[in-house]
């Protein structure tokens, strides 16, 4: 079974309006093109919010389950009410989804910590909606280690589910001040019953993700947004990856996509992204650069499927 675990879905309200006005900003910096082909290229090729599009990939890659983590932004300055659709919505728009798709899609929630009934929309997504987990989104304006977050990491603890938190970089007008992924050190020495991932591995702090999951047992790690080193640096890509399976342990990694981040990028799409996985290319192993069967099964779905308990 090959899961990815960390997808979204995206619309012109969710996560907000603000969420897909960076998207376009980034779009245009790092293309050059005109910013209405850039956000009618995103609305047209990355929107979707039923998850047909991203079963459609999925299908393709070959790919048997997804994870889609709500972002909750909604405190973030300059979100105002009109700009996104209710965090209550987004959950239903989430729910409706895995209705639709129910071999395929597993929903996990998004709140913020800071919000007053955050806990109480975590029990609902779980017990109403039946969400699988909880997505922290740091960028947002909160630390995880901030001790509003762990009246939210109890509940997750108490409900038997795990967390996913944001690590590594975001797009302005986000910022990574809290993002970094020694930060959630703390948190599972002070919660080790409680299931943690770090989302992106850290990206640019990998080894110190590594290192969290090394010497944390609840810790554990995904890919995601990795692909953006594969594209410009395949050689970097898996002596980073070789490296981060030696130092956490090949149980603590599992693949992520972010899809539909990179979905209109050929060369590193769903599924070119996957099959880089799947067959070290001959030139990388020729730089003595190599992942076992085993490992390569561990990371594209084992690992996840135990996580998960499926």
């Amino acid at each position: 079974m090959i899961i990815d675990v960390h997808c979204h879905l995206w619309g012109e309200k969710v996560p907000s309006r603000l969420w897909l006005e960076a998207l376009v900003q980034f779009g245009v910096a790092v293309s050059g093109r005109d910013e209405e082909r850039v956000r009618r290229k995103i609305l047209e090729g990355q929107c979707d919010t039923s998850g047909d599009l991203l079963v459609h990939d999925m299908d393709e890659a070959g790919i048997d389950k997804a994870v889609i983590l709500v972002i909750d932004v909604g405190l973030f300055a300059g979100v105002g009410v009109d700009d996104a659709v209710s965090l209550e919505e987004q959950h239903r728009i989430f729910a409706k989804a895995v209705e639709r798709h129910p071999d395929r899609l597993i929903a996990f929630a998004g709140v913020d910590p800071r919000r007053p009934d955050a806990v109480k929309l975590i029990e609902r997504a779980v017990k109403e909606w039946d969400f699988k987990g909880l997505k922290l989104f740091t960028p947002a304006g909160f630390y995880p280690n901030d001790k509003c977050a762990y009246l939210v990491y109890t509940a997750c603890q108490n409900l038997g589910i795990p967390v996913w938190v944001h690590s590594g970089t975001e797009l302005a007008p986000f910022a990574m001040t809290s993002t970094r992924a020694v930060l959630l050190d703390e948190v599972a020495a002070h919660f080790p019953e409680l299931k943690i991932v770090i989302a992106h591995a850290g990206e640019l702090w990998w080894r110190e993700a590594a290192q969290v999951a090394r010497t944390k047992p609840n810790v554990s790690v995904d890919i995601s947004a990795w692909q953006f080193v594969l594209l410009h640096n395949p050689l970097r890509f898996y002596k980073e990856l070789r490296d981060l399976i030696d130092i956490a342990g090949v149980s603590r990694v599992m693949f992520g996509s972010d899809w539909p981040a990179t979905r209109l990028v050929r060369r590193i799409n769903l599924t070119n992204y996957l099959n880089a996985i799947k067959e070290t290319p001959a030139e990388i192993k020729a730089a003595a650069i190599d992942f076992s069967e085993s490992e390569i099964s561990a990371i594209l779905g084992d690992n996840a499927k135990r996580l998960l308990n499926l």
